[in-house]
């Protein structure tokens, strides 16, 4: 299973890439792309802390204490320790499936970047973080992800056994750390083989509160690891190489070692992430803009009303992906996971929001109606892949007319990525019923200036909700 070559096993290589990769290698494009990926999780993140699920882990993490503390997003009087701090800010991010998505699949941001903050505000005065160190050691955290992944083909479609933030995630979490604290090869070699013990969590709870917990805990055993091998403890350093390795998650698993640090290709340059317009799985994306278009053309004769009573059934044409197949949904988690439930609802409303989870839209009669009419169809051709898959909404009229429409790629996807004016109105949407006007201005700028913040602690003063004028006199900007 292992490749050894000139340049050792690919566990040594990682190692010695985590270790090498420096802030000079940051193409322009991967700033770009991350600094987009870092607002939006940021946003994201601030809004999950009004869920439920977050208000649990926050009130269960309360039971930690310690000197150090960092942020609770959204909090102006409400630490934790660094490790629960990264806990419960990651649960929030992915409390309402709204962060960013990767091909192949996974959520690369969440299990990075609250750990990377957390662990930024535990560092000594005198040692500060810049802005510039972030994104180095937030790109060596979504690196790591990405290179894992294409270790196996079958990663390449929507996952069906484990939950793939909760197994590359959690490496690409302490790589990410390991990089902040500048942990030499040996130590990188170690916090992988300590993050692979606490990698994996089961499929059967997406559609739960449960799967939020699978980003948090990423991003917090992502700490742990790198914490746990700074202090000399020692794993199997041939953990990425092995099939009891990280090839126990995978019945394909192929490790290869990384390009040459000269140079060097980032993944993130080739393959950007999709961003969200709606908080849900990504799959439903493609069948929300269909059903609207769809929707569209029904109302173009009815004064904008759609003509419910006339319609005998609807048709989805979607890859089979089972845990997003859920006729009648039940709670807000379910919904956010069916195909079903977002057809329906952009075909009563138009298009998709956060509003449309609550539970008076769940359980409203004429959405139940509809889901009655609703069918799912699979395509050989339609193969469950966030790159490649369609999906093709047929509504029949009970005069027996049809109207159809197909959607390839959702505006949010890859190929056609938000807007920046669009990025930024979806993340003050998100931020700005959390904090101040001021500190959502704030966090805009320093992230869109993030290589020359000379102390990234700016971002936590912002996340707890204070403004500019609260920060002591220091620079911030190189």
């Amino acid at each position: 299973m292992g490749k050894t070559s000139v340049w050792g096993t690919v566990t040594e290589n990682f190692a010695k890439v985590i270790h090498g990769l420096n802030a000079n290698q940051l193409t322009d494009q991967v700033i770009q792309r991350s600094k987009r990926m870092i607002l939006d999780t940021l946003g994201v993140g601030l809004l999950g802390t009004t869920t439920e699920v977050c208000h649990k882990v926050a009130q269960y993490s309360k039971i930690y204490s310690s000197d150090l503390s960092s942020t609770i997003w959204g909090h102006l009087d409400f630490r934790l320790p660094p490790l629960y701090a990264a806990f419960v800010n990651g649960v929030a991010v992915h409390s309402m499936d709204f962060d960013d998505t990767w091909h192949p699949a996974t959520h690369p941001s969440g299990a990075v970047l609250p750990t990377l903050i957390a662990l930024s505000e535990a560092f000594p005065q005198k040692k500060k973080i810049s802005g510039l160190d972030l994104l180095l050691a937030f790109n060596v955290g979504i690196e790591v992800q990405g290179r894992l992944l294409h270790f196996s083909k079958e990663a390449r479609n929507i996952p069906k056994r484990f939950h793939p933030p909760a197994v590359v995630g959690t490496m690409g979490s302490a790589a990410a750390c390991a990089k902040l604290l500048a942990l030499d090869q040996l130590e990188c070699k170690n916090a992988l083989a300590i993050a692979a013990s606490y990698a994996g969590a089961p499929l059967a709870n997406a559609a739960t509160q449960i799967k939020p917990l699978h980003v948090g805990n990423a991003a917090k055993h992502g700490l742990e690891a790198a914490c746990l091998a700074l202090q000399g403890l020692q794993g199997n350093k041939q953990i990425l190489d092995v099939e009891s390795g990280m090839g126990a998650f995978y019945t394909d698993y192929n490790p290869q070692v990384l390009p040459t640090l000269e140079s060097y290709p980032w993944l993130l340059d080739q393959q950007d992430v999709a961003i969200k317009r709606f908080p849900a799985h990504l799959a439903t994306h493609w069948v929300a803009d269909a059903a609207s278009s769809v929707r569209r053309k029904l109302v173009e004769n009815s004064e904008n009303l759609l003509p419910l009573d006339k319609i005998e059934k609807v048709i989805l044409k979607v890859p089979e992906v089972k845990y997003v197949n859920r006729p009648s949904p039940a709670s807000e988690h379910e919904a956010r996971h069916s195909f079903q439930f977002v057809a329906c609802s952009a075909l009563l409303d138009g298009s998709m929001s956060v509003q449309s989870f609550t539970s008076e839209n769940i359980h409203r009669p004429a959405l139940r109606e509809l889901l009655c009419k609703t069918h799912l169809e699979h395509p050989h051709d339609n193969t469950p892949s966030f790159d490649s898959l369609y999906c093709q909404v047929t509504v029949t009229l009970q005069d027996g007319n049809t109207i159809s429409d197909r959607c390839t790629t959702f505006y949010g996807h890859w190929r056609k990525p938000l807007k920046k004016e669009d990025l930024e109105k979806k993340f003050q949407s998100n931020a700005l019923g959390i904090l101040p006007t001021e500190a959502v201005e704030g966090i805009i700028e320093t992230v869109y200036n993030l290589e020359k913040v000379e102390d990234c602690s700016v971002l936590s003063t912002f996340l707890s909700g204070q403004s500019a004028r609260a920060l002591p006199q220091k620079r911030f900007f190189l």
